[in-house]
């Protein structure tokens, strides 16, 4: 059915969401032709190169490691997917473009066509016999043939396309069927028996739904977007050195206990000196003075200054450092809060950046001389750094689908796509993108949630210095604590923390992102999320090429920069749902709700009051927000 012309003019982004393998679309034939439910089939592609394949095939293998164990089923609630994903038995491919092969390979289905004028049904048993009698009108009334376009699915996975049931009387068979209404209410003409529909899923034995192919609830594409780190160098410092050294490197220098310089060479070297590799050079250099006639004092003396200023130790007194900060001990705790670090980097030294300062005076020249004070706002309204970040490499990728439901309940499978080549697959592409990087002030952040008891006076840092908070927000905030699919649990202060903190910048998250499709102009769905939770910081970008090239976002923060925040902080004091959303809901599709294109975290872990401020009438406690003057 779709050539390769007609699908991938709807951008590679959009196929990862909506045209993906096991899915239903709408295609409507070249030339304003007959529109059909069609089902997507499989994609002809090829490797994506120019990305980090390890750490997403990495992060894909942990978000399915994250399902299964959320699930009741366990390993049963996933189908098709490798028990380890990665580079050995994964292939990372994005959609191939060519006029000759369609990338997206699809057709039509169901094959029930329904007479609008008599109600006459027709079964067609293949593609092929359907092509072959694609045009032919009603074989009672003459009229034209639609499509039924409905289909039966289920939450363990099974989907396909509704049929003609059978008469009960076997000489009927399906030849005097008709439908009834405007449903799938189907009759026998001859006899008028009404006959039905199986009604229980042949896989699981659960009952199915039935409902429009092209219904969003049967078919929830699983996604996730990276900010891609392409200096392979810091892969491979970091899967070189043993007891996380490699990730406490990164952090250490994100504390400002190493400096950038001693890094940057650490990173290009690929690995940590030992301490005993350096005292191997330093008597081989011994020996050596020896040779030139130098007394054993002096050379004693030269050994010592050696070892006083080498810069391996000092490494080391912050390697030593970091690991007594952090309560976190396992590789697999650390490595990820090193990765946001590396994230953040990449953000903060963007291959463009735009500061507040700078935006104030080209929005002065353009204001005739008046001086906006962007500063002020960001400051007032809680963020310790703003600035635009372009050229940022951003990769989206789907890794597999539920149908029904999303979260992982009771019968509910997650299915990975089907095996293109000789490994398996998951589909991604990278777009080079611009968004702004909003920096919450730390301190600000600690005061609010002790103001709020939201912590307690134990729960702060010992030290308050700009070292210690920043090393509570790495330790207190635990990134396998949040996960997609689930809401936060506060089973614990860790667990308490990470919520509290989270829901306030993804809420933040959200406002600015519905504020900002009004002042830059598009839609919110071009516009994503991207939470760095141990910063913590929010970068809002445009997830689309078309906002990126008119340079949408570049222009709201140079021009609108203080309409867009005072916008966002006025608008999430109400909704149209209120008072039932801020008493109940906290939030909902009247005020901070996106689509899930856009949302990291489907939409959960948000609360408006922890912006505007509530007071909760039961408890007679007052939540002064953060945003509230």
């Amino acid at each position: 059915m779709p050539s390769n012309k007609n699908t991938m003019s709807r951008g590679v982004r959009q196929a990862l969401y909506k045209y993906l393998p096991g899915s239903w679309v709408d295609f409507t034939q070249s030339g304003g032709g007959v529109t059909y439910a069609v089902h997507v089939d499989r994609w002809n592609s090829v490797h994506l190169t120019g990305i980090n394949n390890k750490r997403l095939l990495r992060i894909v293998n942990q978000r399915v490691s994250e399902f299964k164990s959320g699930s009741p089923d366990g390993a049963a609630s996933v189908v098709n997917f490798s028990s380890v994903i990665n580079e050995e038995n994964y292939y990372v491919l994005t959609p191939k473009i060519s006029e000759q092969e369609r990338a997206i390979v699809t057709s039509v289905k169901p094959w029930v066509f329904v007479c609008n004028s008599c109600g006459r049904v027709r079964q067609y048993y293949s593609y092929d016999e359907f092509k072959r009698r694609e045009y032919e009108p009603c074989d009672v009334c003459g009229k034209h043939m639609t499509q039924l376009r409905m289909i039966r699915f289920c939450k363990c996975g099974y989907a396909d396309g509704i049929f003609v049931p059978k008469c009960q009387n076997k000489e009927h068979g399906t030849k005097y069927m008709t439908r009834r209404g405007s449903g799938i209410d189907f009759v026998c003409k001859k006899c008028g028996q009404k006959a039905n529909l199986p009604f229980y899923c042949p896989d699981c034995k659960s009952k199915l739904d039935i409902k429009p192919a092209l219904d969003s609830s049967h078919y929830f594409p699983f996604t996730l977007s990276l900010i891609d780190l392409l200096d392979k160098r810091k892969d491979v410092f970091l899967d070189n050195e043993e007891e996380s050294r490699g990730e406490k490197v990164v952090i250490g220098q994100y504390l400002g206990l190493i400096p950038q310089e001693e890094y940057t060479g650490i990173i290009a070297k690929g690995n940590v000196t030992q301490e005993d590799e350096f005292e191997t050079a330093l008597q081989k250099e011994a020996e050596n003075l020896r040779l030139g006639g130098l007394d054993e004092a002096t050379i004693a003396m030269v050994l010592d200054a050696k070892r006083r200023s080498n810069p391996s130790g000092k490494i080391f007194e912050a390697i030593e450092r970091v690991g007594q900060g952090l309560s976190v001990v396992s590789t697999d705790d650390i490595k990820p809060i090193a990765e946001e670090i590396l994230e953040y980097d990449e953000l903060v030294n963007a291959k463009v950046v735009l500061s507040l300062e700078a935006a104030e005076s080209d929005a002065e020249i353009v204001n005739d001389g008046i001086k906006p004070d962007y500063v002020g706002i960001s400051k007032t309204l809680g963020f310790s750094n703003v600035q635009i970040c372009s050229g940022v490499p951003i990769v989206f990728a789907a890794y597999g689908y539920t149908r029904k439901e999303r979260e992982c309940q009771e019968g509910v499978k997650l299915h990975g796509f089907p095996q293109e080549m000789e490994k398996k697959n998951i589909y991604a592409t990278r777009l080079e993108t611009e968004g702004v990087l909003f920096e919450l002030d730390r301190r600000r952040v600690l005061n609010w949630l002790l103001d709020n008891k939201l912590i307690q006076n134990e729960d702060l840092p010992q030290d308050m210095s700009d070292y210690g908070i920043k090393m509570w927000f790495l330790d207190r905030v635990r990134l396998d604590r949040i996960t997609p699919f689930t809401p936060i649990d506060e089973i614990d202060t860790y667990g308490l923390i990470t919520k509290r903190v989270y829901t306030l910048i993804h809420s933040i998250s959200h406002a600015l992102i519905n504020e900002a499709s009004e002042i830059c102009g598009l839609d919110k769905s071009s516009l994503s999320e991207y939470i760095l939770p141990n910063i913590p910081a929010v970068f809002v970008y445009c997830s689309n090429s078309q906002g990126f090239n008119m340079g949408a976002l570049y222009s709201a923060f140079q021009s609108h920069f203080d309409r867009w925040l005072k916008h966002a902080k006025e608008r999430s004091k109400k909704c149209i749902f209120d008072p039932i959303c801020i008493d109940k809901e906290k939030a909902c599709a009247g005020c901070l709700f996106l689509n899930e294109v856009s949302c990291q975290h489907f939409n959960k872990d948000l609360d408006r009051g922890f912006l505007c401020g509530y007071f909760d009438k039961q408890k007679q406690e007052k939540l002064t927000g953060f945003w509230e003057d």
